[in-house]
């Protein structure tokens, strides 16, 4: 009996370690290139990184805008009140999860503001307050939407919109059960990864503003301009990073 439980401790021990092997595998293909929506690769060091000229950052037809969310993965987003990490399942929403990679992928949310605080309902955010950029995505930059797979209990992720097809950039964790929200086309596309990170949003994200702020300022005048003057204790998105988590 010992030698067959030695047996079975050796080869849980071998899965355990082959799960790591292929894990890393994965991560280090992401770093190296990623794939679009046609199968075709792109090299990592072409995405845009935060830093670069903002003329630099890529259109919505670019390539780079429409890469292929893997079927599961892992955003880790560090804010200037902690960090959250949001679990990415593609099947949910594979439009929605493509859009989110592509826009994850290329810093589009590094200084995006959390905007929008409705307690007991809502914490919104996805404009970059560059100018520049946030009206290359206000018009003309939408994406189709998906069936109804999840609902949007406490601590999914789900794209805003303003009617059917309208999915751009902006997005909302739900601090609470908003199924009323699934017949009106919000289609959730992952989840907030642990209770720690749903305490972000629930105790720590600024919620002083409510809903005060204008969206379209907000595209227009940016942080600068707007946000940073009226709103100088808003949350904000410092960095962003991914991990593969199932290819």
């Amino acid at each position: 009996m010992a030698a067959m439980r030695a047996v079975a401790l050796l080869l849980v021990g071998m899965a355990v370690m082959a799960e790591g092997s292929k894990q890393k595998l994965l991560q280090e293909e992401l770093e190296d290139a990623v794939l679009t929506n046609t199968g075709s690769k792109i090299a990592t060091s072409k995405l845009y990184r935060t830093g670069e000229p903002v003329g630099d950052f890529p259109q919505p037809s670019d390539p780079r805008m429409n890469l292929k969310s893997p079927k599961k993965w892992q955003a880790t987003f560090a804010t200037n009140v902690g960090s959250f990490n949001v679990i990415v399942h593609r099947d949910w929403s594979p439009k929605g999860a493509d859009r989110f990679y592509s826009l994850v992928m290329n810093d589009f949310y590094d200084g995006a503001r959390f905007f929008r605080y409705a307690d007991n309902f809502v914490v919104q955010w996805g404009l970059k307050g560059t100018p520049q950029i946030d009206s290359l995505y206000e018009n003309g930059a939408n994406i189709m939407d998906d069936p109804q797979f999840k609902s949007n209990t406490k601590g999914r992720i789900t794209f805003a919109t303003s009617g059917p097809n309208t999915r751009s950039t902006q997005v909302f964790v739900n601090l609470a059960d908003n199924t009323f929200l699934d017949s009106q086309g919000f289609t959730p596309f992952g989840e907030l990864a642990s209770e720690d990170d749903l305490n972000i949003f629930m105790r720590k994200i600024n919620a002083e503003y409510g809903e005060k702020a204008n969206q379209n300022k907000i595209i227009h005048e940016g942080n600068q301009l707007y946000l940073n003057s009226h709103f100088s204790h808003m949350s904000y998105i410092k960095s962003e990073k991914v991990q593969f988590l199932e290819e």
